[in-house]
Parts: structure tokens; C-alpha cells; sequence
């Protein structure tokens, strides 16, 4: 039986430390370029700003006994911080995120995550079916529902 065994010369090992440098180049260019990308098309600002609204509207109810917002207004004028959402960017938040101010909480309380409406992105491109601050915000809106159903 014969051993093959590669005999790899010293021209031979640079050319191949050549090649996987420029593959390491190539890959980290490719990588920056689809963050630089994502940025610019607003997608990660769009969901940083939808998940901020999450956790804004949350807070809001639970500081005014369940009430949802009416307006961009009252979630202007309701103090941020010492939140990990501080501060807040509304003009940017408002180009990226809709909110309906006068939903039926009622019919939201019995929607799932990935039926929640109230509060949505201008441009879907992710699903937030499973994000913390959507379900913790349905949670507030269930138990403030059935502090007004008892």
C-alpha cells in the first residue's frame, strides 16, 4: 500500500496563506457591505424603532392604568428617561412605525403576536411574532382587559 502524504513547499504554503487572506478580505467586505446596506435601506432602524414603540407603549400603559396613547403626542410628553430606550427619536420613529391610537383592546387582548396590528412597521421585512416586548406588551393589555371585564 502507498502513503500519500502532500509535500507542500514553502512556495507552495505562501500561495495558499495568500489565498485565504484574500477570501478573509473578501468575506469581511461582503459583511460590512450588507450592514452598510441594511442601515441604509432603514431596515435596522425600522425594527429598533417598532421595538422601542413596543416597550414605549407598555410603560405608558402601565403609568396610566391600562389607557392606550392617543396621539405621537402623549408618547412625546411621556418621560423616557432612565429607560434603555432613552432617548427616543420620534421623527424617525414616526417615518418607521405605525401606530393605530384607537384600537379595540378588547379584540387585541385575544390576538396573538403575529396578529398584532396596533403597532407595525411602514415596510415589513421582519416578523416580531416572537419579540419579548410584543409579548410583554399583549400581556399588559390582556391583564388591564380583564381588570375592566371583572
Amino acid at each position: 500500500m502507498t502513503n500519500i502524504v502532500a509535500h507542500h513547499t514553502p512556495e507552495q504554503d505562501r500561495r495558499n496563506k495568500i489565498i485565504l487572506t484574500i477570501c478573509l478580505i473578501i468575506a469581511v467586505t461582503l459583511s460590512i457591505a450588507v450592514v452598510v446596506g441594511r442601515w441604509n435601506n432603514g431596515v435596522d432602524a425600522q425594527n429598533h424603532a417598532v421595538r422601542v414603540m413596543f416597550s414605549v407603549v407598555n410603560d405608558y400603559m402601565n403609568a396610566n392604568e391600562g389607557a392606550w396613547p392617543k396621539s405621537w403626542q402623549d408618547l412625546e410628553s411621556f418621560p423616557s428617561e432612565g429607560n434603555w430606550y432613552d432617548p427616543i427619536d420620534f421623527e424617525l420613529t414616526k417615518k418607521h412605525v405605525v401606530i393605530d391610537f384607537e384600537p379595540n383592546l378588547a379584540q387585541v387582548a385575544e390576538q396573538s403576536p403575529p396578529e398584532f396590528q396596533a403597532i407595525r412597521p411602514v415596510n415589513p421585512v421582519f416578523d416580531f411574532g416572537k419579540d419579548p416586548r410584543l409579548v410583554q406588551l399583549l400581556m399588559t393589555v390582556k391583564r388591564f382587559q380583564g381588570d375592566k371585564a371583572e
